[in-house]
């Protein structure tokens, strides 16, 4: 072999060596990508998932507070039992207007005024929810006695408030409601009087040509 046989047999070894190295690379990178991408669409999951958990656990936290309330409300007797019964009242009633104004807010942005009072309302829950739930559990009974009164005032007038904001709301969907409808039946009668108008021209035309 000469000389010029040896060196490009050298040559053509190199090039191999680099065009190996080179698919190689391409292909660590490429696994670097897909690791990454993989990674990314974990952790984008991870986090769904965690807010998905976070945005329901107060609601769930609220419903087994609720169903231990309404169990206790059954087997504590005297005031501890009366305490129970007001949490689970005063829950039950904030519930069914935070339901009646978020479906409402759905679709009528001016009940924003009313979600904030509710928000202000739940503050007040949550305080007396704490001292009714010290009051359950207090073994003085006496003190209990003492303070439910007080604790049952609190509780009635933020029933009273959700109650009042609950049938607003109500009040306000059923006349939107009527009006739209007064709305709708008023297109109605137009387009059916047009639609009478039309056939009574065509039918007027169609005898003048006979």
């Amino acid at each position: 072999m000469t000389f010029a046989d040896g060196s490009l047999a050298t040559l053509s070894t190199a090039d191999g060596a680099e065009a190996f190295g080179a698919v190689l690379g391409a292909g660590v990178l490429a696994c670097l990508v897909l690791v990454g991408v993989v990674v990314g669409l974990v952790t984008m999951l991870r986090r769904a998932v965690r807010r998905r958990i976070d945005r329901h656990a107060p609601q769930m936290r609220g419903l087994v507070e609720d169903a231990a309330s309404k169990a206790r409300s059954y087997t504590l007797t005297g005031g501890a039992g009366e305490a129970a019964r007001m949490r689970s009242s005063v829950r039950r009633s904030l519930d069914q207007t935070r339901r009646v104004l978020e479906a409402g807010y759905a679709h009528d942005g001016q009940l924003s005024d009313a979600v904030a009072l509710l928000r202000r309302l739940d503050g007040f829950a949550q305080a007396l929810d704490t001292d009714l739930r010290l009051a359950e559990r207090e073994p003085d009974k006496a003190r209990v006695d003492r303070e439910l009164p007080t604790l049952k005032d609190r509780a009635d007038r933020i029933e009273h408030a959700a109650a009042s904001l609950r049938w607003a709301v109500q009040d306000r969907e059923r006349h939107l409601g009527e009006d739209e409808l007064d709305r709708l039946g008023v297109e109605v009668e137009r387009e059916a009087a047009a639609l009478r108008a039309y056939a009574d021209e065509n039918q007027t035309g169609s005898k003048r040509l006979t």
